[in-house]
């Protein structure tokens, strides 16, 4: 197992909107994360930036704070090419 420490916004989904959602400090298994998306949000002051974590069991979680390792994968730009394929090279005869 492979944990790492998370914040994690925690509160019910009717107090998104309210101030009444704590910081929880979390431990997550990074090997069962299936994906991290940056997003904002919305707190009654002011956006804040922070990551939508999706777990292999289907859970969802809003972080305020994530390792900073993740945060550097999610700055690195994508490598590769784009392939492109010309419908008329292939086309069935």
């Amino acid at each position: 197992m492979n944990f790492l420490k998370f914040k994690i916004l925690t509160g019910r989904d009717e107090q998104i909107q309210s101030s009444a959602q704590e910081v929880t400090t979390m431990l997550l298994n990074v090997d069962h994360i299936v994906s991290i998306k940056p997003i904002k949000i919305s707190r009654p002051e002011h956006l804040i930036d922070g990551y939508w974590i999706r777990t292999s069991n289907n859970k969802k979680y809003r972080a305020v704070v994530i390792p900073v390792e993740l945060e550097e994968l999610l700055q690195k730009p994508v490598q590769g090419k784009i392939k492109t394929i010309s419908f008329e090279d292939n086309a069935i005869q």
